[in-house]
């Protein structure tokens, strides 16, 4: 059964180990212990927030909690721009600091590998609707029919994902004990909330919202009051215009399902129909999203700020898996 909470109750402990191995940042913390025990919720949240183990962190110039929203802001990020596996990619980001021994970690390499393999056709539908989006950006001029086209390709290949990972997720249920399995239903769900928080229709939209999209690019860029405005009044305009919007209670469906079935003693991923529907509809409103963002931002860019967005757009096409394989 899932346990309902946000990312916030989660705590700080857990967070930190969700940031681990997010590819696209050029600051990733190193990777913490896979020995390492999971924190429960009510652990992470009745502790003092611990100083992040990051870089920064380590060399003493950064206080915990700033470190803290740093990090957040990298996996948002991350979540913002990666859509291709839905589920499938939730699960691969969480199979770090489940408290496994070392023989369970060399099993979950393997799996983890063989999940991203069966993942690599939705991974290169992705990188090549980033791409057309950076292009664009450069030349100042988004093909919008072009990108659209390459958001099918992209979804039709995610709904292939459930089924092509299924041996591999009964393999990891085969391979962890009972709690362990609840750790991971855990840290599945709080990355399904950080990718819905950051991927809200109206996430952009507002003055108010700190630490979203147009804020970070922002200050990544140098945007102007004017600009933002601009921006912001164009995505809002466009976002609104997309036939299919998100529905979360499907991506919360396939979690409970997933979940309850996952920390049953017997388990066989091929019996979840919800897995397909759920990883496309992740993938093509997460693209679309990040897509109409950049149509709005592209216009009101000076020729340096185009070369600036674009040069992010291709750092997130072009990631590379980290040690830990997320």
């Amino acid at each position: 059964m899932i346990r309902t909470r946000s990312m916030w109750m989660l705590g700080p402990a857990l967070l930190t180990t969700l940031t681990m191995g997010v590819g696209c940042g050029g600051g990733t913390p190193p990777a913490a212990s896979q020995n390492a025990p999971a924190p429960s919720a009510a652990s992470s949240a009745a502790a003092p927030a611990p100083v992040a183990t990051s870089d920064v962190a380590a060399a003493g110039t950064t206080p915990a909690a700033e470190e803290e929203d740093e990090s957040m802001a990298d996996l948002k990020a991350h979540h913002r721009h990666h859509h291709h596996g839905g589920f499938a990619m939730f699960i691969a980001m969480s199979l770090d600091s489940l408290g496994t021994t070392p023989d369970q970690d060399a099993a979950i390499v393997k799996i983890r590998d063989d999940m991203h393999a069966k993942m690599q056709p939705a991974h290169d539908a992705e990188k090549n609707v980033l791409s057309i989006l950076a292009d664009g950006v450069a030349a100042g001029r988004i093909d919008k029919a072009k990108v659209d086209a390459a958001i099918e390709k992209l979804a039709a290949a995610s709904a292939g994902v459930h089924d092509a990972i299924a041996d591999s997720l009964n393999q990891l249920h085969g391979i962890l004990t009972p709690q362990q399995r609840i750790a991971l239903v855990d840290k599945v769900e709080a990355h399904f909330n950080v990718w819905h928080h950051a991927n809200a229709e109206e996430e952009a939209t507002t003055k108010e919202g700190h630490g979203g999209h147009l804020a970070k690019l922002a200050k990544e860029v140098g945007l102007s009051p004017d600009q933002e405005e601009k921006i912001r009044a164009s995505f809002k305009s466009s976002i609104g215009t997309v036939k299919q919007h998100y529905d979360r209670s499907e991506g919360d469906a396939h979690l409970k399902a997933f979940g309850a079935a996952f920390e049953a003693d017997a388990f066989d991923a091929k019996t979840l129909t919800t897995g397909g529907p759920a990883n496309a509809h992740i993938a093509s409103w997460g693209t679309t999203r990040i897509a109409r963002f950049y149509e709005a931002v592209t216009p009101v860019l000076t020729p340096d700020q185009r070369t600036k967005v674009a040069d992010i757009i291709r750092h997130h096409a072009n990631y590379k898996r980290t040690q830990n394989g997320t």
